[in-house]
């Protein structure tokens, strides 16, 4: 069964968002998880992009950015893959399934909604900034997860 993980930032939390997603990242590679991280928005697809190669200063995290480099070779497995949130509606799961079928262990959510083919997933990773707007629509997906019967787990940080 499905297993969602909700990641809080607390309010005086010093964390950043992206620099918990590439924490998120290494330990899933660890695990030997392929990663698929649904950003909202190109920029913030390019920040992770950006911060995957130096979060660390003696290693890197191998990814692909399929928003800013959707021509980079296709053939070539990415154990971490950056797409944005484009899949909006049901017309669009069936495309995104077939281009990102490989990718089934991890979403990492980092929009506003519940992407429309998360089920193809094990396991969902549900990021929440500090703030209180951020908060409210986390508590609204929190609360869709758990009448559908998904197993929930939060985590204070």
């Amino acid at each position: 069964m499905m297993q969602i993980d909700f990641y809080i930032l607390g309010e005086n939390s010093h964390r950043d968002i992206n620099q918990m997603v590439c924490r998120l990242c290494e330990k899933a590679l660890d695990q030997e998880m392929n990663v698929l991280i649904y950003t909202k928005s190109p920029t913030q697809a390019r920040q992770l992009d950006e911060l995957l190669w130096t979060f660390k200063a003696n290693s890197f995290i191998a990814h692909k950015d399929q928003v800013n480099e959707p021509q980079a070779d296709t053939s070539f497995f990415y154990p971490v893959l950056i797409s944005s949130g484009t899949a909006t509606d049901e017309t669009d799961v069936g495309e995104f399934q077939r281009v990102f079928a490989r990718y089934k262990q991890l979403l990492i959510n980092l929009t506003a909604e519940t992407p429309v083919f998360f089920q193809q997933f094990k396991r969902i990773a549900e990021m929440v900034g500090n703030n209180n707007d951020e908060k409210k629509i986390a508590r609204n997906r929190y609360r869709s997860y758990r009448q559908e019967g998904y197993t929930l787990n939060k985590y204070d940080l």
